[in-house]
């Protein structure tokens, strides 16, 4: 497997992730969580300071309508993202950016322009159409 994510992998594995059924934390294959990562990074301007409060509410709009499936709190993910470096916090703990991300993953240059809420509306939608069909065949 290449080390650079594809705009087709990351839209699939963040689908699966994230609308999938309950994720009790974060996943276990790193190359997933540097997805879901990255994906939660995605509002945000490189160059552009945010307050903790801007951050929290942003990653709060991401859980809620991207990955509603990731049982986290938003203090939960930022943390995370700072700790893997996708987002960098000034030394006060003030004020944050977007970080560079990890060093062995890169992601395809088209993922900064997906619309990740979109990816997820998407499987969403795919996966009600294909519960409603196995209904019928049941006949239930």
């Amino acid at each position: 497997m290449s080390d650079t994510v594809t705009v087709a992998e990351f839209s699939e594995r963040l689908a699966a992730l994230c609308t999938g059924g309950d994720l009790l934390g974060f996943p276990r294959r790193q190359r997933d969580v540097a997805i879901l990562l990255a994906s939660a990074t995605l509002w945000m301007e490189p160059g552009v300071v945010y307050t903790e409060k801007e951050v929290n509410e942003g990653l709060g709009e991401w859980l809620g309508s991207v990955c509603p499936s990731l049982r986290v709190d938003p203090v939960t993910l930022r943390r995370e993202l700072v700790d893997r470096v996708y987002v960098d916090r000034d030394d006060a703990g003030r004020n944050y950016s977007l970080g560079l991300g990890p060093r062995d993953i890169r992601f395809d240059e088209a993922v900064a322009a997906l619309d990740v809420a979109a990816v997820s509306a998407r499987a969403i939608e795919e996966r009600k159409m294909r519960k409603a069909a196995h209904m019928a065949r049941e006949g239930t």
